[in-house]
């Protein structure tokens, strides 16, 4: 039997096959197959972004509600001890040895998700003393944070802060975000601020790597291999919020974290500097002093007068001529001078239907001779 006669003979055994197929290549050839495809598609872009809309708006409400902020004003960032510890609570870790918190960390999964870069954040520097104020912030959570860490990790650590700012959960200030939480003796946000590693003094070649890193973030450098991370942590701890965030990238000895659902998104980094950044205290031995130079004033000494004496005038008499040349004057009659009547030009070219005039007879004139 051949190949025909099986296929045949297949169709005819098993119709339920041969109907399935006519089915199915109908669906593929069908011309309405393209444009179902499209509105599924477009109906499931649409469902997907409802989801996201709606689920960063329940979170701002949530988060209105911890802080007490409700009928639509924006938070003011006091958050209720639930939601202020979820943001960052360095001392919730799990008692647990080194290795075993590597262990730990190593088995929660990274997100296969792209990591989005943020947008460039750039401090205008016409304040000076807020610039200064912010560098000295950001250069202490650098070195503090990551001394030992690669320009790599560093960088990523000033980019968690300035994610941070921009974020509804945290302040809007530099030295806001970083010493957040610092009248605590737990609970602070940055672990250094409140647990008296701050007191250490700070090598110069340290502070000085430490201070470019944080110079370029506030001049738009972005690390964008942490995306939008509001959180990290060393492998050697294993926090109870870890779980709860997704995992990211690890660079050096640092795993960091941003956000799940809608506040992780980059629409929800939309916070602007608020300009003023408030004065630290603990900083006041590491804090670059600044004295604002006022304006020249320029004091130029005034020139002495000097006195001119004006020239003496002395009036001359008036002479008034006799009256015999006065009339004599008055008899004078001024004669405008006759203009002379231009030459006339020949014309060009006589016109030749002009009438000629008969030339005059020339006359003989003979002296009488007498003759012989």
């Amino acid at each position: 039997m051949s190949e025909t006669d099986d296929t045949l003979h297949g169709a005819a055994t098993n119709p339920g096959a041969s109907r399935w197929a006519r089915v199915v290549d109908a669906i593929m050839f069908s011309v309405w197959t393209p444009l179902t495809v499209c509105v599924f598609s477009i109906a499931l872009i649409f469902t997907g972004t409802t989801l996201v809309i709606v689920q960063t708006r329940l979170a701002e409400i949530d988060l209105s509600r911890a802080s007490g902020s409700v009928g639509g004003n924006p938070p003011n960032h006091q958050f209720a001890p639930t939601a202020y510890d979820f943001t960052l609570a360095p001392n919730e870790l799990r008692a647990v040895t080194m290795d075993e918190a590597r262990a730990f960390n190593a088995a929660l999964p990274f997100s296969t998700l792209p990591i989005q870069a943020a947008r460039p954040f750039i401090m205008p520097p016409e304040n000076l003393v807020d610039y200064s104020r912010a560098l000295d912030c950001l250069t202490a959570a650098v070195y503090y944070e990551a001394a030992s860490e690669t320009p790599v990790g560093q960088a990523a650590v000033a980019q968690v802060v300035i994610n941070r700012m921009r974020h509804p959960a945290f302040p809007k200030t530099i030295c806001g975000v970083i010493f957040q939480g610092q009248e605590r003796t737990t609970g602070c946000q940055f672990s250094f601020t409140c647990d008296g590693a701050i007191a250490r003094v700070p090598t110069a070649d340290g502070w000085a790597r430490a201070r470019s890193v944080a110079g370029a973030a506030l001049n738009g450098t972005v690390q964008a291999q942490v995306g939008m991370a509001t959180h990290y942590h060393t492998d050697w701890v294993a926090p109870y919020w870890a779980e709860r965030l997704v995992k990211m990238r690890q660079i050096d000895t640092h795993i960091f974290y941003r956000w799940t659902g809608g506040w992780g998104l980059p629409a929800a980094f939309s916070g602007v500097h608020r300009g003023e950044e408030p004065v630290i205290t603990k900083l006041a031995a590491l804090a670059t002093p600044l004295e604002l130079i006022p304006p020249p004033v320029i004091d130029i000494p005034a020139a002495p007068l000097e006195i001119v004496p004006l020239p003496v005038v002395t009036a001359q008499p008036v002479v008034t001529p006799p009256p015999s040349i006065v009339d004599a004057r008055a008899e004078i009659e001024l004669v405008a001078p006759v203009a002379a009547a231009p030459p006339q030009v020949p014309s060009i070219m006589a016109d030749p239907l002009a009438a000629t005039a008969a030339p005059a007879p020339r006359r003989n004139t003979r002296i009488a001779v007498p003759r012989n």
